[in-house]
Order: C-alpha cells, then structure tokens, then sequence
C-alpha cells in the first residue's frame, strides 16, 4: 500500500509539473507569437526560448525562434534551427526552404543556399516578387562564393565589448585628430526610455575616446539626442561641424555647429530635406558639394545616391540622382568622399553584393568627369550580411565600418579595418660562429603555416654567395623556412611576420646551417635563437608542425609527409618513430593529449597511403620537451610539432 501511494503521488506530482510546464508554454507562445508579428524579434526570442528549455523538439518554435535569430541574435543558431525542423518535416511549410536559403548564405554556405533558393523557386510563381527576391539572392551567394575564395588583405577587427553593446552600433564617424568617435547605438541608457516600434530602444549618438594606447573610453551620450531617433552623419571643417539625422519627418538631415566649445541646435538642412526619407549626407573636402542618399527622387521609393552643388554666391542646386553607375534598383546609402574629392565609398545592396549592404568604391574619372563603375571592396570587408557606414580614418590607413557578422556583441558591430601588407624579410645564412657563409646553391622556402591566409603563398629563393637572401611575405602570417642544399635539409624553422599596415617595410633574419655536414636536420642543426632552449634528441629526419590546439593536417605538411613516404618505399625495412609534442599554453592533461592526437593524425595519414602501421611506432610527450621558449609565440610556434625519425 505505501509502495502504490508513494507511486500515485510521485505519478501526480509528474502530471502537475507538465500540466505547469503546458500551460505556462501557452502563454509564452501567446506573447511571443504577439511580438512576432509585429517584428520584435529580440522580444519574441526571449518566449520562444522559455518553451524550447521543455519543448526542445517544437517545430513551430523552433522554425519561429530560427527567424528570431536570422535577423538579432545568430545566425548560426538560426540555421540548427531550421535544419532541426527539415529534418523532423521536410515539408513543414513551403517557406521553410527560403529560410534556409537565407540562413545557410548568411552563414558562408553558399552551394547549400543555391540549393534551398531554387528549391524555393519552385514553389511559388514566376509572377511573385518574392520570385525576383530569391533570383537576387542566388546572384548574391555566387558572387559571394567567389570573393571568399579570393580574399582581398584586408584584417577586420571589431572594436570590443567597451564600445560594442548587445544592441546596434554603428555609423561610425572619425574627428579630425583620430582621437575620438562619434557613433549610433540603440543601446539601452534608461531603463524607462521608450522603445520604437520593433521593441528595442530608439537610436542616440554616442562618443568615445582612444587614449596613446589604442583602448576606447566608455562611450558617453551626446547632449543633441531626442526621444526619437538620432543617428551621426559627418563631421567636418576641423570638427566644429556636425550633420546629424534625425526622424521628426520621415527622416531629415540637420547640421548642428561648435560656437565656444558648444554644439548648437541643430538646423534642418532645407536644401536636401523632403517629405520622404534622407538617410545619410556628406560634405566635400572644398565645401562645394554635398551627396546625400534619398528615397526621395526614385518612383520605386529605393535609396539612391543624390547630390547637391554650390555656385559662387553661395546659393546651392537642386538636388540630382548620381547615374545609374552608381545607383540601381536596390538601395545605395552611405556615401563617403576621400579629400581630394577624387574618391567616393558608399554601400549598396545592388552590383555585385555578397548580400545585404555591401561596401564599393568608385572614382572619379579626370577626363570624362564621370563615376567609373562600383568595385566591392570584398572579403573580409564585406559579408553575406549587411555592411556598411564605411569611413577612413584622418591620420592613418584605416578605415572604420559598421558590420553585422559572426563573432560580434550585437545586431551590428562597429570594426576597424586594416589592410595587411607584404615584407620583405632580409635574410642571412649564417655558421655556429654567426659568420656568413657561401651559399652558393642553397634554396630557401618559405610554406605558410596551415593557420595562414589564403593569399600567403610559399615562396622559393636562391641565397646569394654572401649568405644572403631576399623574400616578401604576406604579413599577418606564420611561415615554415627550409633551408636546402640539393636533397639535404640543412636548417627548419618557424618565423612568425607580425601584421604590418605599411608598404616596404623590411625585418631581418638569421639562420644558423652548420656548413660542414649537409645531411637531414639533427640535433646539431636546429637555429638556437634567443628564445632557444637545447635539448638533448636523437636523430630527427622529419618535423611537421601544427597551427594552435590542432592536429589537423593541411597540404604543407601532407606535402612534406609525401616525401617521407617515397624514403620509406625506397627502403621497405625502415621503421619510424613519431613523436607529438606541444607549446606550453593550457594544461598540461591538454598538451598530453593534443601532442598524442598530433602524433596519431601523422600515422594515420601514412597508413593510409600504404606504410605499415607494423613500422611505426608512436609516442607523445606533451608540453615535457621544448626546443624553444614557450614565452613567445614564435618559440611556442616551434614546439608545437611531429618528430619523425627513421630508425
């Protein structure tokens, strides 16, 4: 009896808790379905993510949620979304196949996208516009396909979490001594602040200051805000003028300027305004011309690119369309003029974007006058993603932009864009006693490490009869140097180039051959640098090394390996020893383990190729035996390596 009860109530207890969870459930789908549809998605998230903690299987949340996410919170997550409802019901619902087609493109996966769009396609009618949507789309992930494959050296670094909020950050504009920024968040500064209509908070203007070492200030309010929207357009004359926009009439552009040391109210600038939308405006360098984007002059209400000139007395025109060069039937927004006048970026969701807002240049042409046709700066500067708001720094080569990509802190980020440039690394072959050597026939080779760009490539020179020799390298990037004299390595190092953002700068490099014996790489001919620790070590033919915390093998080393394997074919009774080493960072229980993993992805690559696992033996030390300093990255660079030695 006390069994059955004490069953009865545990079974009663179980019910209440569902019939809780059930009801609860209710409500949330209630409230979030609500926020759905009127478009807060940040709001309708946080129900739908209340339901799936018990219903972690509900297609309709979760297809709603992945929605949610696509345009505040994940892309990633949007996409286990959506692959997690096709996979329960393929046919759940047509528009499924749109969604993801839209969230494998956001997320690089751009044949997948293709894949889903077209299938899409053929589910609703060639009449629809959605139709014309989807096509747009498709020519987006191909274009998109090939600038990922073909990088441009740019490095895009997002300005950090000081700066950054959970919300959107962006319009990013620079002061005239690169000192500070002005910007627009939609960040909450008040917790009674009102919310627009999409449930997050209106957009203000915000500032922040870089100090000598680079690092922002808190950002702070400006005083101009209102309870509507305001966003930062442009500053100017040597900072004592401010274009702002500000949404009291569909959206308007208004100048406010320094008298004493303080910004006075803004003045609608009449010139430009209309009773449609102005999103964004500029002022040329010589004050003579203004581009602005409107949706103003277009019939079907998309931004275009509009401009304004001033004559003698002062009076200014009136507002013109740029050609259809620049403008197209998507929206162009976002111009930005480079001082000279020469020079114009704006972003775009036409041309060749990868999608959303994309990035391009185009310059003015000194015969014709006219704007010669958009490049996209593409990637890394532009995503699947809406990119845009694009800026060059006063003082150096930098540029700032706002992006909505993988990795950052909100809906959009503010990021600083580098560009990555070559060096030329001076080197010199040197012996034990650092004297230069003859090196007449030795070759070096530079193999950019498997973590490398894809614009490094490997580099072959001849050394010179002094010792020396010369090599540019793509900056940013680890590089493998084999020095060889016919089949003989006589010198295996890794030279980590530091990210450079200036042409024709040069570093110098030394290493140390030991001239008397050329044979394979032993003990004896491993460069003691500064950051060199000697260890006793038998007799190495081999070193492969690896990128940080991997084990992966890319087509350097499967290369190297190749060669091994011709050795080891030529002399059918060679046995090897593969010993897995890594660099001091982390536990060492990690290092254990990863040196094993490292040691057994060489194997198992040899095995595959058809060595006997019966020749090769396999041991792994961890962190316990570096050859260099784990103080620095190029000495931990050294350390995490494969030693194979031919017995």
């Amino acid at each position: 009896m006390h069994v059955r009860g004490l069953i009865f109530t545990i079974f009663l207890f179980v019910v209440s808790i569902s019939i809780g969870f059930s009801q609860n459930n209710k409500l949330f789908l209630r409230k979030g379905n609500q926020c759905y549809k009127k478009g807060q998605y940040k709001n309708a998230y946080a129900f739908y993510e209340q339901i799936l903690k018990s219903e972690p299987n509900n297609t309709k949340v979760l297809y709603r949620a992945g929605v949610c996410n696509l345009y505040r919170y994940s892309k990633e997550q949007a996409l286990v979304n959506f692959e997690k409802v096709y996979q329960t019901d393929s046919l759940y619902d047509k528009y499924l196949y749109y969604w993801l087609g839209r969230a494998n493109h956001l997320n690089f996966k751009f044949d997948e996208a293709i894949r889903f769009y077209t299938s899409f396609l053929s589910k609703i009618p060639a009449t629809s516009i959605q139709h014309k949507e989807v096509q747009r789309y498709i020519y987006q992930a191909t274009c998109a396909r090939d600038f990922v494959a073909n990088p441009s050296n740019n490095y895009v670094r997002n300005l950090g979490p000081i700066v950054n909020s959970s919300f959107s950050d962006h319009s990013p504009i620079t002061s005239a001594t690169d000192t500070f920024i002005l910007f627009t968040s939609r960040r909450v500064t008040d917790a009674k602040a009102k919310e627009e209509y999409d449930g997050e908070p209106f957009e203000d203007i915000f500032f922040t200051f870089r100090n000598a070492k680079g690092e922002w200030s808190k950002p702070e309010s400006f005083h101009l805000n209102t309870t509507g929207h305001d966003a930062s357009i442009q500053l100017f004359d040597n900072d004592t003028k401010l274009y702002i926009y500000s949404y009291l009439h569909d959206g308007d552009i208004y100048l406010t300027e320094k008298v004493n040391g303080n910004w006075q109210t803004p003045v609608s600038f009449e010139e430009i305004n209309s009773v449609d939308f102005e999103a964004d405006a500029f002022m040329t360098k010589d004050g003579k011309t203004v581009y602005f984007a409107s949706n103003h002059l277009k019939k079907n209400g998309d931004l275009d690119i509009c401009y304004i000139t001033k004559d003698s007395t002062g009076a200014w025109s009136k507002p013109q369309l740029l050609p259809s060069v620049i403008n197209t039937d998507e929206d162009e927004d976002a111009p930005y003029i480079t001082a000279d006048g020469r020079t114009m970026y704006f972003s775009s969701r036409g041309h060749t974007s990868m999608g959303g807002y994309d990035v391009f240049r185009s310059t003015l042409d000194s015969a014709t006058g006219k704007w010669t046709k958009p490049v996209n700066l593409g990637y890394p500067v532009n995503t699947p993603d809406d990119d845009l708001y694009f800026c060059l720094s006063s003082q150096t080569s930098r540029a700032f932009m706002s992006s909505y990509r993988t990795g950052g802190y909100g809906e959009k980020d503010i990021y600083e864009v580098l560009t990555v440039e070559q060096v030329r690394v001076d080197g010199l072959l040197v012996d034990v006693n650092k004297k230069p050597i003859d090196a007449t026939g030795y070759t070096i080779t530079m193999i950019p490490a498997e973590t490398a760009s894809k614009n490094a490539t490997m580099q072959t020179v001849s050394a010179s009869a002094d010792g020396s020799f010369h090599v540019n390298c793509l900056s940013d990037n680890i590089y493998h140097v084999v020095v060889t004299d016919a089949a003989d390595t006589l010198f295996a190092d890794n030279l980590p180039i530091e990210l450079e953002e200036e042409k024709n700068k040069s570093i110098a490099y030394t290493c140390t051959v030991i001239v008397a014996q050329k044979q394979p790489i032993t003990d004896s001919t491993v460069t003691v640098v500064k950051d060199s620790v000697i260890t006793k070590r038998t007799s190495v033919q081999q070193v492969i090394y690896f990128g940080s915390n991997s084990s992966d093998l890319g087509p350097a080393s499967k290369n190297e390996l190749r060669n091994l394997i011709a050795n080891l074919e030529k002399d059918s009774q060679a046995k090897i020893t593969i010993n897995g080493h890594a660099d001091g960072s982390g536990p060492e229980k990690l290092n254990e383990k990863l040196s094993e993993k490292r040691a057994l992805a060489v194997k198992e690559y040899l095995t595959s190729k058809g060595i006997s696992p019966a020749r090769i033996r396999v041991a792994s030390f961890g962190s316990q035996k570096p050859i260099a300093s784990n103080d620095t990255e190029a000495g931990r660079a050294k350390n995490r390596r494969v030693e194979i030695i031919i017995e």
